[in-house]
This record gives structure tokens, C-alpha cells and sequence, in this order.
């Protein structure tokens, strides 16, 4: 299986697919449903939770950062 940050990586990719595309892709007669958007940020959440477990003040985003320079 592949890594926690890698399974992330594919989450935010699936995320960007959802909120850029839509819910489903129809090509010819088939039809490809995504999983839904609550249930993809539920797991982005346990991931990021996952990776960042040890940091101190946890439950940020592993995407965005504030650099403060005084």
C-alpha cells in the first residue's frame, strides 16, 4: 500500500477534480460517479490528522502555511 502522504496526495487530487469538474463524468454511454466531496474531506482530515499527529498546536492544514517575519 502506498504511503499516508501519498493516499493525502490523492485525496487532494480527487478534492480538485470534484470542485473543478463536478460530481460525475459521462463519456458515451458510461458514466463515472466520484465518491462524495464530505466523504473525500473526511478523509483528508484523518490523513492530515495522521501525519501531523505528533506537531504541537495539530489540527492546522498540511496545505497552507503563514510565514509571520517581523
Amino acid at each position: 500500500m502506498s504511503t499516508p502522504q501519498e493516499r493525502l496526495d490523492l485525496y487532494y487530487a480527487a478534492e480538485a477534480r470534484i470542485l473543478s469538474a463536478g460530481f460525475s463524468v459521462r463519456f458515451d454511454i458510461r458514466q463515472r460517479q466520484e465518491a462524495e466531496l464530505a466523504t473525500i474531506r473526511k478523509g483528508i482530515a484523518q490523513l492530515e490528522a495522521q501525519i501531523g499527529g505528533g506537531k504541537a498546536g495539530g489540527g492546522g492544514s498540511l496545505r497552507y502555511r503563514t510565514a509571520v517575519f517581523s
